[in-house]
């Protein structure tokens, strides 16, 4: 137990600024509903609608980003820093390449929305030019991420995490000018806040890589440029390795993007009320989800210096830590529920009551998935470091989407349950998701050892 909780601590310690920078990361959307919420109803279903569909390709790049933190862990484990920088620069290359394929798709794909079924055209009108902003904003922000998972793998989270506060600042100051129109700055509503988000992500983007190169456990040597001298090698083990991570996220994000198009489809009242229950959600997973970085950065580390034992320790100890923090998430959003959903809606505002009210219903529901949701995103980080990638992927999609998806319709739109039964839907899926993860770890691990 003294070795467990030695190991815990030591994650923790490179787990407490990724947590903190990864809610800045999240802060910055739900700093935009909040503000947008001032706006109206329909003003925040059409943000909720806009990020829904945003969020697809942004986490498929994110599963790139993954890659940097296991790659240049290892290496940085096994004493080899100008591998470290490699990785760095054909990180920095595929997320470029891939960011602009995102802009560009946004740009011309988002004329579909017209087509689909059972959502209010008022909602789509708002969304559209919302999504167009945001579509731009994932290349800086997968830059960004890049930089930051390769500091971070560096054993320098705190560098990334105070850029991050920076840039949540200028996320407040640019939705005060673009959205409410202040200092004279056009009053754009909606769209504003997704230029505010494009603006204060450039920003943060060149910020940190200059801070990087100006710090010199940081600084990168790269003898022929950003651009010459690609190894195909390379980029092919980051992909082997961030495509699935990507597929991974693909699956939970793209669940919870189905269970908001349910909510859509019912009313939207009740989609409000589920994206309001998603961004109180979306809080607390990032403290395992930032643990999850940290495991899967240090068992990398310890793999990549042979140290079997030492991996097996750190995954099974922030694992426990996960669960008991998510437990006291749980009871913590029990006791405040009637509330909560307030900070995201005026109690004044058209049709708030009832949001409000079928908001503090799906919390509780919400409660207890988060227990859940804890275990499966830290064990999979754990996996990750490991370079454990396939099975893991083939687990989430029988949870979530032959589990959680079936399950959520059948309860919210069939049965005619609603909220609460989308909720119950995701709950069933994510149960058989910890659960086999839990056995994968132990075989893993005890394999390693």
């Amino acid at each position: 137990m003294r070795a467990m909780g030695k190991e815990l601590r030591g994650t923790l310690v490179l787990a407490v600024p990724i947590i903190l920078g990864q809610l800045g990361q999240m802060l910055m959307p739900l700093i935009d509903s909040a503000m947008i919420g001032r706006l109206g109803v329909v003003p925040l279903a059409s943000v909720a609608f806009g990020n829904m569909v945003v969020w697809i390709p942004m986490i498929v790049g994110f599963g790139l980003c993954v890659a940097v933190h296991v790659l240049a862990a290892s290496a940085h484990g096994a004493g080899r820093s100008g591998e470290a920088g490699e990785v760095l620069r054909h990180g920095l290359g595929l997320a470029a390449i891939y960011g602009l394929l995102c802009g560009v798709g946004m740009q011309f794909g988002v004329n579909a929305l017209d087509h689909l079924p059972h959502i209010e055209p008022a909602v789509i009108a708002g969304a559209k030019p919302y999504m167009l902003w945001m579509g731009w904003s994932i290349l800086p922000m997968l830059l960004f991420t890049v930089v930051k998972n390769y500091a971070e793998s560096l054993n320098r989270p705190w560098l990334p995490m105070a850029v991050l506060g920076g840039c949540l600042v200028l996320n407040v100051f640019f939705n005060c000018l673009f959205i409410y129109g202040y200092l004279g700055a056009p009053q754009l509503g909606v769209a504003g806040a997704a230029l505010s988000t494009l603006l204060a992500r450039a920003l943060g983007f060149v910020v940190l890589l200059a801070l990087v190169f100006r710090t010199p456990a940081l600084r990168p040597s790269w003898p022929m440029g950003i651009v010459a001298g690609w190894s195909g090698a390379l980029a092919w083990r980051m992909l082997a390795l961030g495509v699935p991570s990507g597929v991974q996220i693909l699956f939970e994000v793209g669940l919870f993007n189905f269970t908001t198009l349910l909510a859509a489809m019912i009313s939207t009242i009740t989609l409000d009320a589920h994206q309001i229950t998603l961004n109180i959600c979306s809080i607390a997973y990032m403290v395992p989800l930032g643990l999850s970085m940290a495991t899967g950065i240090r068992v990398s580390r310890a793999l990549g210096g042979g140290r079997t034992a030492e991996a097996r320790r750190i995954g099974w100890s922030s694992f426990a830590g996960a669960l008991g923090f998510m437990a006291l998430y749980a009871l913590l959003v029990l006791l405040t529920r009637s509330w909560l959903p307030e900070i995201f809606l005026r109690p004044d505002a058209p049709d708030a009551p009832a949001v409000l009210t079928l908001a503090t219903t799906l919390l509780a529901w919400a409660a207890s998935f988060a227990i859940f949701d804890g275990m499966q995103i830290t064990l999979l980080g754990a996996l990750r470091g490991m370079h454990d990638v396939h099975v893991p992927t083939a687990i989430l999609f029988a949870g979530y989407w032959a589990v959680s998806a079936p399950l959520a319709w059948y309860f919210g739109l069939v049965r005619g349950w609603g909220g609460p039964g989308v909720w119950m839907g995701l709950l069933a899926g994510l149960i058989v998701v910890a659960g086999l993860l839990i056995a994968r770890f132990a075989v893993r691990s005890r394999k390693a050892a």
